[in-house]
């Protein structure tokens, strides 16, 4: 989902997790209409995703492992002599090694606190990713890292992936499907490969003004 800030793409992400209910229409997974679940029926499929928050949100006083392996300690699935072998092969999985398991997130670089929210996000081995912003903040460098994680680990999981981003760079290195939204509705959508030439006069601002952006 591309869209500029106040464009409905946050708040369709929290439509899908069930934070906020939609005033109409319906929200499909599987067939299912996931809108009215709740109780048991609403954490079944939440088990079946896991989510990279746009600012990493990971837990301060915990260290990295413990941050990575939360889900599986707080529901005991793990001791934590396994969550702490789990962890770190998630972390090797988007090219961190061992030693930052047991470091704590104030001690790690913008693009590391990524790459342990990643890691933090496949870890349980999801069905469904969804991805918020996992680019914002970065340098173009490090967002190419960061997308290039992604693909490799949403192909390895065989996970269906949404990401939400205002970044073209990004829809267009990760994406198969690209959406861009426009107060709210739809403007265009299709795959990366077209976005520079649709004829969409909301597209080509929506370029121009990244753009414009990217070179202030």
């Amino acid at each position: 989902l591309l869209g500029e800030s106040g464009s409905g793409k946050t708040l369709t992400l929290k439509c899908i997790m069930g934070l906020v209910r939609p005033d109409s229409g319906a929200i499909r997974i599987d067939g299912q209409d996931t809108v009215s679940l709740r109780g048991r029926e609403r954490d079944q499929l939440l088990s079946r995703c896991g989510m990279l928050f746009q600012q990493a949100a990971l837990f301060d006083s915990l260290p990295v492992w413990h941050n990575v392996a939360f889900r599986q300690l707080q529901r005991k699935e793990l001791n934590k002599e396994q969550a702490h072998v789990m962890a770190v092969d998630c972390l090797r999985s988007v090219g961190l090694g061992a030693a930052v398991a047991d470091l704590l997130p104030s001690e790690l670089s913008g693009g590391m606190q990524k790459r342990v929210g990643l890691a933090r996000a496949i870890a349980s081995q999801p069905e469904i990713i969804l991805l918020d912003e996992p680019t914002a903040g970065l340098d173009p460098i490090m967002s190419n890292v960061i997308a290039s994680l992604i693909v490799r680990n949403v192909r390895e999981l065989g996970a269906t992936a949404l990401s939400i981003t205002s970044d073209i760079n990004t829809a267009i290195k990760i994406a198969d499907q690209i959406v861009l939204l426009h107060a709210g509705k739809v403007a265009w959508s299709g795959p990366p490969g077209e976005i520079a030439d649709t004829g969409n006069p909301i597209v080509e601002r929506f370029i121009h003004k990244w753009k414009m952006e990217r070179a202030a």
